[in-house]
């Protein structure tokens, strides 16, 4: 086992993003992506990469002037055959919000195997994501 494969089993993954909403504008657009998911999650399609998903337990913050929440999902490979639990932390302020995806517990054999591609599904899951988000902030600004 290389160190980045010990790395894996001992310590969660992370992929941290930045984006240009405070958190109110963080908030409505939360409020957005929530009102288009149906049922009880949100599949993201990753082409080559695999699947994110996103539960539908994301609460809308009641206080608007600074947010912090962690939205549970899951990665999925591109075969389906592997899937790891994530948890998205939010924390927002007056300026911007920082999103933090992170692996809960041990990663599976495959990705400890191939930590790469689980960075490259991680950062495009996180990506996919903040682009949704920025989606419906602009919404809200065209409807405003």
């Amino acid at each position: 086992m290389d160190g980045r494969q010990a790395h894996a089993r001992e310590h969660p993954i992370e992929v941290t993003r930045t984006v240009r909403l405070n958190a109110v504008e963080f908030a409505d657009a939360l409020v957005g992506l929530r009102r288009e998911m149906t049922g009880g999650e949100h599949r993201f399609h990753l082409a080559a990469l695999g699947t994110f998903e996103v539960d539908g337990q994301i609460v809308t913050p009641g206080n608007r002037a600074g947010y912090r929440s962690s939205i549970p999902g899951r990665l999925w490979s591109n075969g389906g055959d592997t899937v790891a639990p994530v948890d998205i932390e939010v924390v927002a302020d007056s300026a911007v919000s920082f999103l933090t995806l992170r692996s809960r517990g041990d990663l599976p054999q495959r990705w400890q195997r191939d930590i790469d591609a689980f960075f490259d599904l991680a950062r495009a899951a996180l990506d996919e994501l903040c682009e949704e988000l920025l989606f419906h902030a602009a919404a809200r600004d065209r409807r405003a």
